[in-house]
């Protein structure tokens, strides 16, 4: 990520802003969930009493946070695959395309969810 967008991102949290968009998410070609995103972002003014700043446990709790996030999006975006192969809107070649991105993401989490555990029993 460029620094740029870091010191963008960073003066919009510190002064507070009001931001929208819209986000698709799409599997193999297919378009499952549409978001309408609007978020405000305000500066705390109460700080942490304590702040863990352990490189390995900012490095564990942010792969535990991207993974969480990516099992949510997986489910999320299976369901409305399924929904759509109820409802009879997609192709065949669709359907087989979505089945084995599902499998290969399922596996790819689950490699994930492996390794973060190796990690963490290791440290």
């Amino acid at each position: 990520m460029s620094d740029s967008l870091v010191d963008l991102l960073d003066s919009l949290v510190d002064t507070g802003v009001a931001a929208g968009g819209d986000v698709t998410l799409s599997v193999a070609g297919v378009d499952l969930v549409e978001l309408h995103l609007n978020a405000l972002l305000e500066r705390t003014r109460l700080r942490p009493a304590r702040i863990d700043a352990d490189p390995d446990s900012l490095q564990r709790g942010l792969a535990q946070l991207v993974l969480v996030v990516v099992e949510l999006l997986a489910e999320l975006m299976e369901r409305q695959a399924v929904r759509r192969m109820a409802a009879g809107t997609l192709e065949d070649e669709q359907v087989r395309a979505l089945s084995a991105t599902f499998v290969a993401l399922h596996d790819r989490i689950d490699g994930l969810t492996e390794e973060l555990a190796f990690a963490r029993t290791a440290a």
